[in-house]
């Protein structure tokens, strides 16, 4: 099959294909509301138009800040048909970070959701000369001088010459950049990642050889996470495009929950914070049920962990097993899917950080098997995957169709292929050090088994050197310290030191239900000081975690954090990485306390 030469092209495409079936769906007035694809079409077309009509050229950024909405697509991908460069932002951007980034790329048009959003962007335009068009899409009811709305560009390109339209779609080449996404880094400025339109066509291509969307009539998502990311949009904006994927839009991220039941989706994405919540939930309800009802969910975890044990490594499934299985489907497992709006998802995945063993095993064992794939804003999103036919619990599945990957001599993972970019914006030193004779350098370190599954370790600048030269990646040990009672998120220390210390840092609702359960204090601030908290989780390093580790590698002593990482406080990325240096300099002197301390005291409490 011939690829479409950009993402308007496919959208056309779909749109003489499916005419009138829906392809987005909006609430409104507490119901789904489809769009179908002839509309979708003819609104980026209108869009596009708009833009025209204000002297939008080709090559202009276009910045759009808001929560994923039909919208967001449509000022997307009128941009991308204009020759234009769609800059999506995080709503949880600072000031100071928007500016840089709109300021960076030049953008001469910035769309916006709401109110709230309208004055970001009326701060933006006082800074940033070359920004000339603010659009709103809810607007409030007096519209500040200057700003347009959604609707008014919407109107300029409605009942004229679409050939201007149809020129610059036309024009469109497959090798020029069609999006521009900056990392959230987790240190310094963030760098614009330049994604060609043959990188988004190519890689959803792709990812629709390598997934299962559901091959029910029709497949359906949920969109929810953020678009500025290449996941979210890769997923649910671009994939869709060719595949004829139907998309949900969630009213929020914490509503997500609920649109899960109303929508029942085909296909489910969801990066480790979204699973990790699920398991404190459904381990809530696992442990309120009778003791008769746990006995037979216990059974039947346990029927589904082997079951699905034997059929990752392509064993044998004994008929009586396979027997067994199928009446905990039926008893235990159905039930509980219908429950959260689930049972129709064909295919589970993760990505965008690393995923504990733990939470893998946990949904294995109620048969939910989740998919992880690895990837990065520099190769499209996805550059391995776990696949229905090979998937490995821990590992990050193998190179996706059409990738190349190889291993270097320090261990970092190298990768070629129709989903590598283009390079950084403006950034021709980085591009140099990021892409050399045709390979990408992920900057992370990883192991391929004889199998070609891929184990990431760490990432290649994070990696500890202790004072006798040990080395070590910290990536792995705090996901090991993520599962321990009540811990949301960790960070491991030790580069220069003789020993390595950790900062543990509680989850609300981890932490709140086994105060609970314990009978210790319902407040996050008092709970982290209590030792009693301290004792147990001492107890649990020593039995569940240092033993899997060298002994250089064994966490010696650690502190227990005051308060959640949030992306709020600084501490996590909007992808929800933690930002290593920014934590460190928090807990600075917590830090230098724990090496300062005697050598009987374990552990200690943030001041």
């Amino acid at each position: 099959m011939e690829l479409p030469k950009t993402v308007v092209h496919a959208l056309h495409e779909r749109a003489n294909q499916k005419d009138q079936q829906p392809a987005l769906w909006r609430l409104q007035g507490g119901a789904y509301v489809p769009t179908s694809w002839s509309e979708y079409a003819q609104r980026v077309r209108r869009f596009a138009l708009g833009l025209h009509a204000l002297g939008f050229g080709a090559g202009q950024p276009v910045g759009i800040l808001g929560f994923n909405r039909e919208e967001w697509h449509v000022a997307d991908l009128g941009t991308i048909a204009m020759g234009g460069v769609p800059v999506g932002l995080y709503t949880t951007s600072s000031l100071e970070q928007l500016e840089y980034i709109l300021g960076h790329c030049e953008a001469t048009v910035l769309v916006v959701e709401n109110e709230k959003h309208l004055r970001t962007g009326l701060a933006l335009r006082q800074k940033l000369p070359a920004l000339r068009h603010l659009i709103v899409i809810d607007p409030p009811a007096t519209l500040p001088e200057g700003v347009l709305t959604y609707a008014d560009v919407m109107a300029r390109g409605t009942g004229v010459d679409e050939g201007p339209y149809w020129d610059s779609v036309n024009a469109l080449k497959p090798e020029a950049m069609g999006t521009l996404i900056y990392t959230s880094g987790t240190t310094g400025h963030p760098k614009g990642v330049m994604l060609s339109h043959h990188n988004l066509v190519w890689t959803a291509n792709q990812l629709k050889e390598s997934v299962e969307f559901g091959a029910d009539n029709p497949p359906s998502l949920i969109s929810y996470l953020p678009l500025s990311h290449i996941a979210e949009q890769i997923i649910s904006l671009h994939c869709p495009l060719l595949m004829g994927i139907q998309v949900y839009f969630a009213q929020s991220v914490d509503k997500m929950p609920d649109a899960l039941k109303e929508v029942r989706p085909t296909f489910f994405f969801g990066v480790p914070r979204v699973w990790e919540k699920f398991k404190v939930k459904a381990e809530s309800g696992l442990q309120s049920q009778p003791p008769m009802k746990r006995r037979l969910v216990e059974w039947a975890r346990g029927v589904a962990m082997e079951r699905h044990t034997r059929a990752m490594r392509h064993e044998r499934i004994p008929l009586l097993m396979e027997a067994k299985y199928r009446l905990a489907k039926k008893v235990v497992f159905a039930p509980l899917r219908a429950r959260i709006g689930m049972d129709r998802v064909e295919f589970f995945a993760t990505a965008a950080a690393p995923i504990g063993r733990d939470v893998l095993d946990f949904f294995a064992s109620i048969d939910i098997v989740i998919h992880e794939v690895w990837g990065m804003t520099e190769v499209t999103g996805p550059g391995t995957v776990n696949t229905e036919n090979a998937t490995r619990l821990g590992s990050v599945g193998r190179a996706m169709l059409g990738v190349e990957l190889r291993i270097a001599e320090d261990g970092e993972i190298l990768m070629r292929g129709g989903n590598v970019c283009m390079g950084y914006y403006k950034n021709p030193a980085a591009t140099a050090e990021l892409l050399e004779d045709g390979w990408l350098h992920t900057g992370d370190v990883g192991k391929l088994d004889s199998e070609g599954f891929v184990y990431i370790t760490g990432r290649k600048k994070e990696i500890i050197v202790t004072s006798g030269g040990k080395k070590t990646a910290p990536g792995n040990i705090e996901e090991m310290l993520k599962s321990l009672p009540g811990v949301g998120n960790a960070l491991v220390v030790g580069e220069r030191r003789n020993y390595l210390v950790a900062l543990l840092a509680l989850e609300s609702e981890k932490a709140l239900a086994l105060a609970k359960e314990k009978g210790w204090p319902q407040d996050i601030a008092a709970l982290s000081e209590d030792p009693r908290l301290h004792q147990l989780l001492q107890e649990a390093i020593e039995r569940d975690i240092n033993p899997k580790l060298a002994r250089f590698e064994t966490i010696k002593k650690f502190a227990v954090l005051k308060k959640e990482f949030s992306v709020d406080g600084g501490e996590l990325t909007p992808k929800l990485s933690v930002r290593r240096k920014v934590v460190e300099g928090m807990y600075a002197s917590l830090i230098e306390g724990l090496y300062a301390e005697p050598k009987g005291s374990e552990h200690a409490h943030a001041n």
